[in-house]
């Protein structure tokens, strides 16, 4: 209890200073484009992941590491291409460490062109940028999610910025493929806990509205 009450107040303490300093920076967001699509099993797909929210020149990014999580039942993952757009400067081999396809996850970890300065990544990035596209097959029929696991003891996406800096990204949104017979949809889908707890509030709230409308 005494951690979580910690971290609130440090987040507290970070909102003041931002008020104190005059403004309030939105942090990056990163999101699957398209959030959702319906595929056939045999058919390929791809799916981009897009950082959106930059503001230049302070957030020029001069690196990423992510980790991406899907259901490898429904979905084989192929290939993928990080910075796709050279937003970070010409594509370096010996800047990319990400790894390959295991099992249902995939993690990427790039860094910009060392040629690459402040003034000249904030140019080619501007407010936002595809960062990888990773290219995934259909093989059964059913939905897979798509999220963003934890790196390390860090949860979300990890921004680099030029400098070095780093934020931690936890506006991520999360994402999803559907595998499906031509014409079909997946019902598979699981509610979120939120969703759950509004459902059966609701719920219990008519359950006890009925009870006090019947006559004793």
């Amino acid at each position: 209890m005494k951690s979580i009450k910690q971290t609130l107040r440090m987040w507290a303490l970070a909102a003041a200073t931002a008020l104190l300093g005059g403004q309030v920076q939105a942090a990056p967001t990163v999101t699957f484009d398209p959030a959702s699509q319906d595929i056939s099993i045999g058919q390929q797909t791809s799916v981009n992941i897009v950082v959106s929210g930059l503001t230049q020149p302070a957030d020029a990014l001069g690196g990423f590491s992510l980790l991406l999580n899907f259901n490898n039942t429904f979905l084989k993952g192929l290939t993928y291409e990080v910075d796709p757009g050279a937003k970070m400067g010409a594509y370096d081999a010996n800047n990319d460490f990400s790894g390959t396809f295991s099992g249902g996850s995939l993690d990427l970890f790039y860094i910009a062109n060392a040629m690459e300065d402040q003034d000249s990544l904030a140019a080619l990035q501007g407010d936002g940028f595809v960062l990888a596209t990773v290219h995934f097959e259909g093989i059964a029929n059913g939905l897979s999610p798509l999220t963003f696991g934890a790196i390390g003891s860090s949860a979300g996406v990890v921004l680099s910025f030029w400098n070095g800096d780093e934020t931690i990204v936890n506006a991520a949104r999360r994402g999803e493929i559907c595998v499906a017979a031509q014409g079909a949809t997946c019902n598979n889908n699981v509610p979120e806990p939120a969703t759950l707890l509004l459902v059966s509030t609701a719920l219990a709230g008519l359950v006890l509205r009925g009870r006090r409308a019947i006559p004793a």
